[in-house]
């Protein structure tokens, strides 16, 4: 107990030390939210990375591994090609050159000024809020119940301690904050997801002797008919488009500085990903073989690294976790933070600026303490509704808005109203569950993909020309 406590301490204290540094550099309200616009490639990929990735990859995705086993490898391939590869590809340069030619700082800000609509902007805020903070609540939870096993101390007191130390640098640091303890907190997490990959296939046997031992339990476990194949599909690809409807991974593009630290964040982001997603899927299903049943799906990788990594490795463990948790965590409160400050719009000064940041900020982690004092059995579960949300009722707007000229403001509010309540009424209708929080995706997306070429066909085009 009294090295996890030193070993979490000196993680605290160099997360802290890190974001009191971001401070001193933190002058204007643009360094403020986007860096300044001046975010390296090697920092904006790992940055992606660790936003990308919270305490669901460790704790809720891990637990699908354990409950589907081998299929589970097929999860993230959208993930990596799809949400990392391709949205820094095709999404990547527009959003940087058009942030710049257009002076905004966020997704909303681009939707209001490019369809030229106070309502779109406010219909997106809206959705993007619902999103980030159901995905929040989830994070929380996540680094909660690692902290709850690991330290052996009880949930409520693990929330409260994670979630302040969080908030503490995030406050701080401001957008350069977030993304410098990012960059640090990746190499802990593709170091303990690497070795956690090694050591589990080397207790199961090997590949080929993990997959046997998994068939004879169950053979869906290791082969076709994967069990509950349509809505792990969607689920899977609402993960891969995440990557462009999350505004706190799209304000990666908006604040990176120029082309060529473009194209290195592709490679490291893209490479950096995929390492971790393969090495964590092969894990968690090897705990289905190493460790057996358990009463809870959660903790089930916990409970791997107690059995097989040396006593104190926990520790390490628990900071990967932290390290996914935090780094998602500061992404969504400052993004939250934004687009709270966009609803209230109020002539401020720059130090009014600071001080709103920084209020909002410690409010909304308090609500979302609030929300996870009574947690569902399984995370990814709740986590459904955040990729039914955040992939779905954005895409459009986004994807028309950087690529076509000829959509109208109508249509694009329209398809966001309708996409966001399919997603919130097809998870509601399920009683917030699985599989109805997964099969949320379809129509939300189909929604906001369809419905705005229908109606800008007999809607007047009035958005602006940013295509030149």
């Amino acid at each position: 107990m009294l090295l996890h406590i030193v070993v979490m301490l000196i993680y605290f204290v160099v997360m802290m030390a890190v974001g009191i540094m971001a401070m001193s550099k933190t002058r204007t309200v643009e360094d403020l939210y986007i860096g300044g616009r001046r975010i390296g490639g090697t920092v904006t990929a790992l940055s992606f990375f660790t936003t990308y990735f919270s305490s669901v990859i460790f704790i809720g995705a891990t637990a699908l591994g354990w409950k589907y086993g081998l299929p589970i490898l097929w999860k993230d391939v959208f993930v990596v090609l799809i949400g990392t590869f391709a949205a820094f590809a095709v999404l990547g340069p527009r959003l940087m050159l058009l942030s710049k030619k257009l002076s905004f700082m966020s997704v909303t800000e681009f939707i209001e000024k490019r369809y030229r609509s106070r309502l779109a902007g406010l219909m997106a805020s809206i959705a993007m809020l619902v999103g980030l903070f159901v995905y929040a609540v989830s994070i929380v939870i996540g680094m909660a119940r690692a902290a709850e096993v690991v330290m052996r101390v009880d949930y409520i007191y693990a929330l409260a301690v994670t979630t302040i130390i969080t908030v503490v640098y995030t406050v701080c640091g401001g957008y350069l904050g977030q993304v410098w303890t990012q960059a640090i907190q990746a190499v802990f997490m593709l170091i303990m997801a690497v070795a956690l990959c090694i050591v589990s296939l080397s207790a199961a046997g090997g590949l080929s002797s993990l997959a046997s031992s998994l068939r004879s339990i169950e053979p869906s476990l290791a082969g076709w008919p994967y069990r509950d194949c349509a809505p792990l599909f969607l689920f899977y690809i609402s993960l891969g488009f995440l990557g462009w409807g999350n505004p706190a991974l799209v304000m990666r593009f908006i604040s990176i500085r120029d082309r060529v630290s473009l194209r290195s964040a592709t490679v490291i982001a893209t490479i950096t990903t995929a390492i971790l997603t393969l090495s964590l899927n092969i894990a968690s299903a090897a705990s289905r073989v190493v460790i057996g049943d358990v009463v809870k799906p959660d903790y089930a990788f916990t409970h791997l690294v107690q059995k097989l990594l040396p006593q104190g490795f926990d520790a390490l463990f628990l900071v990967a976790v932290l390290s996914a948790s935090m780094s998602t965590l500061a992404a969504i409160l400052g993004t939250v933070t934004r687009l709270l400050r966009e609803i209230v719009r109020v002539g401020l000064s720059a130090k009014s600026e600071f001080i709103f940041y920084r209020v909002a900020t410690v409010a909304t982690a308090v609500v979302c303490v609030a929300a996870a004092l009574n947690p569902p059995p399984m995370l990814v579960v709740l986590f459904g509704v955040t990729t039914a949300i955040l992939s779905g009722v954005l895409i459009g707007p986004l994807i028309y808005g950087l690529f076509c000229q000829r959509i109208t403001t109508p249509s694009i509010v329209v398809a966001m109203v309708l996409s966001f309540v399919a997603a919130i009424a097809v998870s509601a209708y399920g009683g917030f569950s699985f599989p109805w929080t997964y099969y949320a995706f379809a129509p939300t997306i189909t929604l906001s993909l369809a419905v705005p070429p229908m109606i800008s066909l007999s809607t007047k085009t009035t958005t602006g020309r940013v295509h030149r």
